[in-house]
């Protein structure tokens, strides 16, 4: 009787049959959820591009459709309108800096390599996305129940930060301080990083991330380096 030969889909390794994925349909086509959620990252991204060069008030619903290529209609059937937009681009950032402390959080053994790390990831994601952005809360822009939701979220993030550097004073890592006041010193100096940093200028994310994550986790150190990173000139 002759030797059965393997199918294609199959191949025989010591006895072992491995079974081959065939690629379906499905394997080529986003679903409705993926292709939503890849279509508000590019209505996020430019969105945030427009308000941080014009502002709120100057960045217009039409030059948005405009740069989008879309007709009104569409635009809406993401956002409701340019106040909606711009609560959904501070919900946007708010987790993207919730995900940079959690993961900062997990991996410092001390307060100290907490808090530093929780700059580094922040900074990495703020340098790299084109939808993460520190946009002003002015008056007037949302209204007050989502003007007060979008506080809470970053006095959350603050409130966090803060308890990170009472762990490392709590340890010993981290020199006495105010931990109030160091904590608005590092987000105050965080926020302005998608103001003047320009992608492909002539510092790297790399560059930015590292030599920021030390010189503002250095002011907090028991004991500063001889050094700071290596000069990025």
């Amino acid at each position: 009787m002759a030797d059965e030969k393997p199918s294609r889909s199959s191949t025989r390794r010591g006895g072992a049959t491995r079974k081959t994925r065939r690629k379906t349909w499905g394997d080529k086509v986003l679903s409705v959820e993926d292709q939503r959620s890849a279509r508000m990252e590019i209505l996020f991204e430019t969105a945030a591009r427009m308000f941080n060069r014009y502002g709120y008030h100057g960045a217009s619903m039409n030059a948005l459709t405009k740069e989008l290529g879309l007709t009104k209609g569409a635009l809406y059937y993401y956002v409701r309108d340019k106040a909606d937009l711009l609560y959904q681009l501070h919900l946007h950032s708010a987790e993207c800096s919730r995900a940079a402390h959690q993961r900062g959080a997990a991996e410092g053994q001390t307060g100290f390599e907490r808090v530093r790390l929780i700059i580094k990831y922040h900074l990495e994601h703020v340098t790299t996305s084109r939808s993460e952005t520190f946009i002003m809360l002015h008056e007037g822009t949302l209204d007050d129940e989502r003007l007060a939701h979008i506080r809470s979220l970053r006095k959350a993030l603050e409130l966090d930060l803060r308890d990170q550097i009472e762990s490392g004073l709590a340890d010993g890592s981290i020199a006495p301080c105010d931990p109030k006041l160091a904590a608005f010193t590092i987000v105050g100096a965080l926020a302005w990083v998608t103001k003047w940093y320009v992608r492909d200028g002539d510092w790297t994310s790399a560059q930015v991330s590292a030599a920021m994550s030390d010189m503002l986790s250095r002011m907090i150190a028991p004991s500063q380096s001889s050094a700071l990173a290596i000069p990025l000139r």
